[in-house]
């Protein structure tokens, strides 16, 4: 985990944001978007930290001896091969930027790993990779819909990841009565997930671009999901000089 926390506090996920999907997507700490679960309080996850992620790098018990990247075995920390579908240029780019990161602040060397679409797809439901680009859209207005593909032995969990404790709150959040304590319990339960172990790194969430005439359409909805009831909308017919 800590070589995982470490990778995650030496992305600068801003500059993605502004120098690679450039479509003004917020920053992602969490798997949950902000403000989108009313009374669901968010854990702070991990932001962009170069000193702490060196920190936690040599936590783990790597360090730098005769220009070499080792641990205490003196055993090379190996090359981290990122994957992703060759058909997008967006990922790529993003994958590069990751790679430059993480080898400029923590040393590691990385390798590119591109593959066709389904290459891609059959790699990750495998678990053929190191790193891979990953997405999600929650299916429903509840922290569940994103933390559900962390559970041990969901279908979506492509990352094998097993945790007992966060198991155990999935389950105790399911048969509490109270919303308050339940919400509660699935924080923490995105907290052992976002701040603690980061069996995946949160880079932004979505951004949906929409074009039309606020002073004529009326319905369109600015929920975070952004599904659009097309029976809400309204087109005011223009007004006549």
């Amino acid at each position: 985990p800590a070589v995982r926390r470490a990778f995650a506090l030496a992305v600068d996920k801003r500059a993605i944001v502004d120098r690679i999907t450039r479509l003004g997507e917020t920053v992602a700490s969490t798997m949950v978007p902000p403000d989108s679960i009313p009374g669901y309080t968010l854990p702070a996850g991990l932001g962009f930290d170069p000193q702490r992620a060196k920190a936690e790098f040599e936590a783990a018990g790597w360090t730098r001896r005769d220009g070499a990247l080792v641990n205490a075995r003196g055993e090379p920390f190996p090359t981290v091969e990122i994957l992703y579908a060759s058909n997008s240029p967006r990922y790529r780019d993003m994958s590069a930027a990751l790679a430059d990161m993480w080898t400029r602040t923590l040393g590691v060397p990385c390798a590119m790993r591109p593959k066709d679409a389904r290459g891609f797809r059959d790699a990750l439901k495998r678990g053929d990779f190191m790193v891979a680009r990953g997405g999600w859209f929650g299916d429903y207005d509840d922290p569940r819909t994103f933390l559900e593909i962390c559970r041990t032995g969901d279908g979506n969990n492509d990352r094998g990841y097993s945790c007992a404790e966060f198991d155990g709150l999935l389950e105790a959040a399911a048969r509490e009565p109270d919303p308050a304590r339940r919400l509660a319990r699935l924080a923490e339960a995105e907290r052992i997930v976002t701040d603690r172990d980061v069996p995946l790194l949160t880079t932004t969430h979505y951004a949906t671009v929409m074009m039309y005439d606020p002073a004529r359409v009326r319905g369109i909805t600015h929920d975070p999901s952004f599904d659009q009831v097309l029976s809400d909308v309204r087109v005011l017919s223009p007004r006549r000089p």
